[in-house]
């Protein structure tokens, strides 16, 4: 089997298996009609606090691929880093822009957030899965990029039900670029790159690496829908700049 083969039947189980990448099964998704307003600014907040700690993770992974000699890996790791800081957007992350979005369109605080229960969990998850060998995390760091755009387009439909269409540009121009060019560009340059270096023998071990970070993120989409029914949600308002 080749890689590429290796990578669409893993693409085909995210889509098959996983509810929290469909914009209709995710368990957030589905309370919508009964949602408030607050519980689902709530999930903003969360969700808002993993794009800004990938950046690290993919350091990690950027360290373990130039360590094993993967360099053309490692090189497309540092400047999908270089882009996640501002490269291409004038010095400003793209945690910066989506936190800076979120607080003008939804008058909430989103900077500062702190991990709840459930987001602390996944961040806990996700760091012992980046202390596991190349092939594993590379694995896992391949699922970000593959759940990138199914998990963007969902957040996008609870913005919309959030804003009722009312969009700031700044989360409009956050939202079209990664959907359209750089999430697209980073899943397909990752992916062009691994297969140069993993072996049929390595397939499995990547593909646990996989199916433990989209797991880690299924856990963890149920356990924010759960915060947010089950708990007296207060949103501070976000701060004046």
């Amino acid at each position: 089997m080749e890689f590429n083969h290796l990578t669409q039947q893993m693409n085909q189980l995210l889509a098959q298996d996983y509810l929290a990448f469909s914009i209709t099964k995710n368990p957030v998704a589905q309370m919508l009609s009964q949602a408030s307003f607050a519980q689902i600014a709530y999930i903003m907040q969360q969700y808002s606090i993993f794009p800004k700690e990938l950046v690290g993770f993919t350091e990690l992974a950027r360290q373990k691929a130039l360590s094993a000699g993967w360099n053309s890996v490692a090189q497309e790791l540092k400047e999908n880093i270089a882009e996640e800081m501002g490269s291409t957007t004038q010095g400003i992350s793209h945690y910066r822009l989506l936190a800076e979005g979120l607080e003008e369109g939804l008058s909430v605080a989103v900077k500062n957030t702190m991990p709840s229960a459930a987001t602390s969990k996944l961040l806990r998850t996700v760091q012992s899965v980046f202390d596991r060998q190349v092939h594993y995390v590379l694995g896992a760091t391949y699922a970000i990029e593959a759940t990138s755009i199914p998990e963007l387009t969902l957040i996008v439909q609870l913005l919309d039900w959030l804003l009722e269409g009312a969009m700031p540009k700044d989360l409009e121009y956050f939202f079209s670029k990664h959907l359209n060019e750089w999430e697209i560009e980073h899943e397909a340059g990752l992916r062009t790159c691994l297969a140069a270096y993993i072996q049929p023998e390595e397939f499995g071990e990547f593909a646990a690496g996989f199916r433990a970070m989209i797991d880690a993120m299924e856990v963890w989409w149920q356990e924010l829908a759960q915060e947010a029914i089950s708990s007296e949600v207060v949103l501070s308002k976000a701060i004046a700049q």
